[in-house]
């Protein structure tokens, strides 16, 4: 971050000032987009403060657009030697993501509180009536149920969504549990958010985990709305292009009130579902002046007339005099009534804001002319990216610029108010400007050309993600599909948790590309991606985006009749399934993509696939057909050259062969797969063979030895950030502590199996362990609450379709 040495005490406050230089503001921008002193500041970067209050961190944070992993991190330092925030709301620490990015898995029992507005805008001006109307609209009744801001005329740029989240601000207060926000992007050509995709984010901003979410949009939005029942929830939803995009996500209990933005009237839902619409012109010549005054300062108040003229000829539009206020600041030695000129020279038809108004892209204009040509240049391509935002790689691969230039150009254009940042060296662009500049790409180059930029960025995101699964699961790069593209640059992502962070941090734009890529003439790309990114969306349950990632590659696959890539597709749709527990859905799946493999002759694919549905059969505790698929498996993978393949396979066959009772060969499996485990350095399989190990001890009768087994695996899961390898791990202790007689410590450790199995979400795991809680809970003459462990065992297992488990809990509890 910086050569300086951080001195104790003032961690905190070097990490604000590097994180406001970053963000580009000086102390005085900072103070007055989060409303505190510049003393404040001052004191906090200095190290003279070193306690803020907790009001002002979140204020910090909130002006800095901190999210996520930055945030806690930010929150963290403030607090030196005190106890974490508390709950309840106030902690900036609990606020979801963006949209489409997971919220951390809430501790078990928590009630999360979503805290997921953006900040408001500076020098917000006018619009008293507007926000009175909606301040009455919720004191009517004591709800507002739902509010449609739309613009008169259809104008974007009008100020909606200002007005909703300075509203949202205001009244945040009345709403204790929280506020939700999804800009909808209802307006983009190319990749509006689905209501499945909001309600997907929606629910993991309220702790809902990733299995947990269910695919069907209509379960979801149930799903939703029992999470609102009881509580006071603002929703705002950002830009929204029809009834039916928005009406999936309206809450449905009264103390929840929903806040609509839209270019349209909307008139579905006033008609039909009872909204109230409040229509929203472009702002009156007096304010439109005084926002013009309160940014350029004192020029406006010198010539009145110029100011007046200038509000008139961005069509007093609040964001056309923004960017207009930026250009005159930029200009200091410029008169205004000569800016004036200039614009009104301007000589731009379409995109007119309404009849008799003027011509907004003259706005557009004028704010890029100003700009280098390379600046210009890169603001017309980046209204190409099909995802939410960019950082200095990604604009890099699409402009086809060094690495260095492209941040340079990005900081140019955000102080130009072209980008607006949406994180820590990433940037984002209003639906108005993301319009104009995709225009302005197709009239500055041909289509092959553009198509080319893509190209570069589709190949960007292969490359990036091919290095970030290579630090994450180097063991496995060469069961991967090789990129032959190469961007010219990638993040540095040496190790698992550089490799993690660049995944987490791009999985919405994934999602974004991977759709692009199917419905725009990229099928390879969008096959390619879904088949690097398998591990991290399977194992880190990230399985709403997982399912637009494989339903995508699915049809782009059929489209251009790729078999294997078809195969891929829906092996990832069938471990979808078998994470969630609906193993015969899973087995559907795995069977088709099994024939897609024989067809094409793919050996490793084949080896893949039988693997899976070795693991589908065991859940389904049908063990000589397992058996028989991990042997199938096994050979799969020796004729395809994959040592590795091959003892993951017999690692796996072992715990069916001991259930089976062939316990000297499930031992011989184990130990020569545990060698090329080490050999390979596969952390991840050699902590599931120390676990089997143990296992086949618990077996024989070896429970010392077992107990080893189970705690060395427990430090190579937690090593490498495995919670359901850990929650395994207390649930072989407690069954060991369970056989040896030991029945109130089997019933600690299964009890923090379960909480791991729960925060996970692996109904599985929680289902065996509740039977053998129920067991241990028995043991001590606790039966009433052993058959409530088994009841709630049962109703698991129906739901997940598991017979076996679901016979096992009845047989128990009989």
């Amino acid at each position: 971050m910086s050569g300086e040495k951080l001195i104790p005490g003032t961690v905190f406050g070097q990490t604000l000032r590097l994180r406001r230089q970053a963000f580009g503001l000086s102390q005085e921008e900072l103070a007055e987009r989060a409303h505190v002193s510049v003393r404040t500041i001052c004191d906090l970067e200095r190290g003279r403060t070193t306690r803020p209050y907790q009001r002002t961190v979140g204020a910090l944070a909130a002006a800095l657009e901190l999210n996520g992993s930055h945030l806690r991190e930010f929150v963290r330092l403030s607090r030196p030697g005190r106890e974490p925030m508390p709950g309840g709301g106030t902690n900036p620490a609990d606020s979801g993501g963006r949209p489409g990015q997971a919220a951390p898995a809430p501790a078990p029992g928590r009630t999360v509180v979503p805290r997921q507005l953006p900040a408001g805008v500076s020098h917000f001006t006018g619009r008293t009536a507007e926000l009175g109307a909606l301040s009455d609209m919720l004191s009517r009744d004591d709800h507002a149920g739902t509010v449609v801001i739309s613009a008169l005329a259809g104008t974007a740029g009008v100020g909606k969504t200002a007005v909703a989240v300075h509203w949202a601000h205001l009244v945040a207060g009345r709403f204790p549990d929280g506020q939700l926000y999804v800009n909808l992007r209802g307006y983009d050509p190319s990749q509006p958010v689905t209501a499945a995709d909001g309600l997907a984010a929606f629910l993991r901003a309220l702790g809902v985990p990733g299995h947990e979410i269910p695919d069907d949009v209509a379960e979801r939005s149930a799903l939703y709305r029992s999470k609102l029942a009881g509580r006071r929830v603002l929703i705002v939803l950002d830009n929204a292009r029809d009834s039916e995009q928005v009406r999936p996500l309206l809450p449905g209990d009264p103390g929840c009130a929903a806040v609509v933005t839209s270019r349209d009237r909307l008139a579905g839902l006033v008609a039909a579902d009872g909204a109230r619409r409040l229509d929203l012109d472009v702002l009156p010549l007096a304010d439109a002046a005084a926002l013009l005054r309160s940014l350029i300062g004192p020029r406006a108040d010198a010539d009145p007339e110029a100011a007046a003229e200038l509000a008139r000829l961005c069509a007093r539009l609040p964001l056309a005099l923004r960017l207009a206020a930026e250009l005159a600041a930029a200009r200091p030695e410029t008169a205004l009534d000569e800016l004036t000129a200039e614009l009104a020279a301007g000589q731009l038809d379409g995109l007119d804001a309404g009849e008799d108004r003027a011509d907004v892209r003259a706005v557009f204009s004028w704010s890029v002319s100003q700009l280098p040509a390379d600046s210009a240049a890169a603001c017309a391509l980046l209204g190409l990216h099909p995802g939410e935002d960019v950082d200095a790689y990604a604009s890099a691969a699409l402009t086809g610029t060094p690495l260095a230039l492209a941040r340079r150009v990005l900081g140019r254009l955000y102080r130009a108010s072209l980008l607006q940042v949406t994180g820590p060296g990433r940037y984002g662009m209003h639906d108005l400007l993301r319009a104009y500049a995709r225009e302005q790409a197709t009239v500055r180059r041909t289509d092959e050309q553009c198509q080319q930029a893509l190209t570069r960025l589709f190949d960007y995101y292969l490359t990036g993600a091919a290095a970030a699964m290579d630090a994450l699961y180097p063991a496995e790069a060469h069961q991967r599909p090789r990129v032959s593209a190469r961007a010219a640059a990638v993040p540095d992502m040496t190790g698992q948790d550089d490799g993690r962070a660049w995944l987490d941090g791009e999985r919405a734009n994934l999602v974004a590309v991977v759709v692009h890529c199917a419905e725009h003439g990229w099928p390879a790309h969008a096959t390619a991606l879904a088949d690097i990114l398998y591990r991290y969306l399977i194992t880190g349950n990230h399985l709403p985006e997982a399912h637009s990632i494989y339903s995508r590659a699915l049809q782009a696959a059929r489209l251009v009749g790729d078999l294997s890539a078809e195969a891929v597709a829906l092996n990832g749709l069938g471990s979808i399934g078998l994470v969630k527990g609906h193993s015969r859905d899973a087995a559907g799946y795995y069977q088709a993509a099994l024939e897609r493999y024989r067809a094409g002759g793919d050996r490793a694919g084949q080896a893949r696939v039988l693997h899976n549905l070795g693991i589908t059969h065991e859940r389904l505790h049908k063990l000589p057909a397992a058996a028989d698929y991990y042997r199938q498996a096994a050979a799969a993978y020796e004729d395809a050259g994959d040592r590795l393949g091959v003892a993951t396979t017999l690692s796996t066959l072992s715990a069916t062969e001991a259930e089976l009772g062939s316990l000297d060969e499930a031992s011989r499996h184990l130990q020569r797969s545990l060698q090329v485990f080490r050999d390979k350095g596969h952390h991840l399989r050699e902590a599931e063979a120390l676990s089997l190990m143990g296992d086949l001890s618990v077996r024989r009768g070896q429970l010392t030895e077992a107990v080893g087994f189970f705690e060395q695996a427990m430090i190579m899961y937690r090593r490498i950030d495995h919670p359901t390898g850990v929650a395994a791990q207390f649930e072989n202790l407690g069954g060991a502590s369970l056989r040896n007689g030991e029945y109130q410590r089997a019933i600690g450790y299964l009890r923090q199996a379960l909480a791991g199995y729960r925060e996970t979400g692996y109904q599985h795991g929680e289902t065996v362990t509740l039977r053998m809680l129920a067991e241990a809970l028995h043991r001590v003459g606790q039966a009433d609450a052993a058959r409530v462990e088994l009841e709630v065992a049962i109703r698991l297992a129906a739901e997940t379709g598991n017979t076996y488990q679901r016979a096992s809990a009845h047989r128990d509890l009989a």
